[in-house]
C-alpha cells in the first residue's frame, strides 16, 4: 500500500488553508480486514489523510530546507464510517503557530455529511535527511495552476 491519501489539491492558499480529495478506491487491501463484509476506511488513515492536506500547505509555506512531520495528534473525532469507491473532501487550516510547531484542524467529509475531524501538530525535519532531490508534485503541480 502507498500512503498518498490525497489525489488533488482543489486550491491552496499556503500556510492558511487547503481544500483537497481523495478517491477511497474499492480493491485496497486494507479493505479485506478492515472489516470483513463490512468495508470501512481505517479511521487511522483517515487522520493521515488529514495531515497529508494540512502538510501540503505547510510545504508551500516552510523553508525549502524544512519537511512538515506530524508529531501529535491532539484529538480526532470519527462520525460515519467511510465506504469503498467513496469520495471524501479533506479540509485543512491553520489553528496556531510559533517558530517550532504549528497546529491545524482537519476535517474530512463524503457526500455532504462530516466525517471526520481532527486537531493536529507538525514539527519540521531537515529536508537532507529525505531522498535526494525529493519533489512533491502535487504540491509543484497547485503552485503552478
Amino acid at each position: 500500500m502507498r500512503f498518498r491519501l490525497v489525489d488533488r489539491i482543489l486550491e491552496l492558499d499556503a500556510a492558511k488553508h487547503v481544500p483537497a480529495e481523495k478517491w477511497i478506491p474499492p480493491e485496497v487491501d486494507y479493505f479485506v480486514d478492515h472489516f470483513p463484509g463490512y468495508p470501512t476506511v481505517p479511521a487511522v488513515l483517515l487522520v493521515e489523510m488529514m495531515a497529508h492536506a494540512a502538510g501540503e500547505f505547510l510545504l508551500a509555506d516552510i523553508a525549502r530546507t524544512q519537511w512538515p512531520v506530524l508529531v501529535q495528534v491532539t484529538h480526532a473525532h470519527f462520525r460515519k464510517n467511510v465506504k469503498p469507491g467513496s469520495i471524501v473532501g479533506i479540509d485543512a487550516t491553520i489553528e496556531s503557530c510559533n517558530d517550532r510547531t504549528v497546529r491545524t484542524r482537519g476535517c474530512i467529509t463524503c457526500k455532504g455529511a462530516r466525517v471526520a475531524v481532527s486537531s493536529l501538530m507538525f514539527g519540521s525535519i531537515p529536508k537532507d535527511l529525505l531522498a535526494a532531490n525529493l519533489d512533491d508534485k502535487m504540491l509543484r503541480l497547485s503552485l503552478m495552476a
